[in-house]
């Protein structure tokens, strides 16, 4: 048989060509996936930064250091149980995709890492403070991603109960009571948890500080002194306001919930605490990315 250097070219072409095919086969499906996971990751993106009744979130309150009960109202107290002050609250969270739960054993019986946003309010810790071991539970869950409420009340109050919390994030409760006891306030800054808020209302607050990692997003307009304030901490947020009783509801005598746009406050804070921030989601989904591209 005749080997010609001419047919011996074709069958070398034709090698070339066949290889050359896989490989821009290949690449071409390597740029597909990753495009594919860009999108993904983008998609992902966007829809755990938009609040959704896909999603459900998560919050612990914390009454193991004693709930405060009004020897005028009785019933269970500053908790947001059925017969606890705190009930309209639960509900109003409960119709938007949050689900509350008690803590009566405290977040080192109970761990917090399975929820989305815990509690620390004075009325449901009002005879002891939180112990060291305590305080470091509560700053790793925030670190890690979690969402923290931190609410004061006036200067007679025993603020001194939760200041161990609240001093790791910057923030000091109860600095001065604030007159008028009646505070109905338009005196924010843009933020997201005054999105479709024109006036919150508390009552019998007291001035808070906050430096840094905090810093103030509401403030009295007759004394201008700070009531509410905001931290990003590690992976997660923190919220600290300087009235426990804004979002209590007991009877007409008592229904601070429904004051003004109380409901929708509530419901912005506890999203802005509940809803990852919105950086380290990025830099989640782009570290997937790079990860996924060095393994192609």
């Amino acid at each position: 048989m005749i080997f010609s250097c001419h047919n011996y070219s074709q069958i070398l072409y034709s090698k070339a060509s066949a290889q050359f095919l896989r490989n821009k086969g290949t690449s071409s499906f390597i740029m597909q996936r990753r495009t594919l996971i860009q999108i993904i990751a983008i998609l992902m993106l966007f829809v755990l930064l938009t609040p959704s009744p896909v999603f459900a979130y998560t919050v612990l309150w914390d009454t193991s250091h004693g709930v405060y009960v009004s020897s005028t109202f009785g019933g269970d107290g500053y908790q947001p149980s059925q017969n606890g002050y705190y009930q309209r609250l639960a509900e109003h969270l409960s119709n938007n995709n949050f689900t509350v739960s008690t803590t009566s054993q405290g977040f080192l019986t109970d761990d917090p890492a399975g929820f989305d946003v815990i509690v620390v309010s004075l009325t449901s810790a009002f005879y002891s403070s939180y112990t060291s071991d305590e305080v470091d539970r509560i700053v790793d869950f925030v670190n890690d991603g979690g969402g923290l409420l931190i609410m004061g009340d006036r200067l007679a109050a025993p603020n001194a109960n939760i200041q161990p919390v609240a001093s790791e994030f910057g923030i000091t409760l109860g600095l001065s009571d604030l007159s008028p006891y009646d505070i109905l306030t338009a005196g924010h800054t843009n933020h997201p948890i005054f999105d479709g808020v024109d006036e919150i209302f508390m009552y019998a607050a007291s001035e808070l500080s906050a430096e840094n990692p905090a810093f103030p997003v509401a403030w009295q307009e007759v004394t201008e002194k700070d009531i509410a304030a905001v931290a990003q901490y590690g992976r997660g947020r923190v919220v600290a306001l300087g009235d426990c009783t804004l979002w209590s509801w007991v009877d007409t005598y008592e229904e601070r919930f429904y004051m003004a746009d109380n409901p929708q406050f509530a419901l912005n804070t506890f999203t802005y605490l509940a809803v990852p921030e919105p950086a380290t989601l990025l830099l989640l989904g782009l570290g997937a990315t790079l990860l996924i591209r060095k393994r192609g």
